[in-house]
């Protein structure tokens, strides 16, 4: 098989297999060092002379395999994500900031 167009939702493969709308799909995508266990589901079939093009989207599965795959779908878009944790960081600075404005705008006023 050979992946064609990959996203969280699913993605397009090409395949030698005889596949068929409906039918459950288990495999593993291969990194450098990871390997990312993947579900789905066959949506769609395009037959293509000797080779079959099938639509597939994902089932759910553990929430590492998840974070694997998310990970690995945004290396291939090659934009850089912001983890949750920094945007609180971020987010407590800024209201440090503006706490620490206040206080010295009360205490400058006298």
């Amino acid at each position: 098989m050979q992946t064609l167009n990959i996203s969280l939702g699913g993605l397009k493969l090409e395949a030698n297999l005889d596949l068929k709308p409906g039918e459950p799909l288990d495999f593993d995508i291969l990194t450098n060092d990871t390997r990312i266990r993947c579900k789905g589901t066959i949506l769609a079939i395009e037959d293509l002379r000797d080779k079959v093009q099938a639509r597939l989207c994902f089932t759910p599965t553990s929430d590492s395999d998840y974070r694997k795959l998310s990970d690995y779908v945004d290396t291939l878009s090659g934009r850089k994500r912001i983890p949750f944790e920094k945007w609180i960081i971020v987010g407590l600075v800024i209201l440090s900031a503006y706490m620490a404005y206040l206080i010295m705008r009360t205490y400058f006023s006298r």
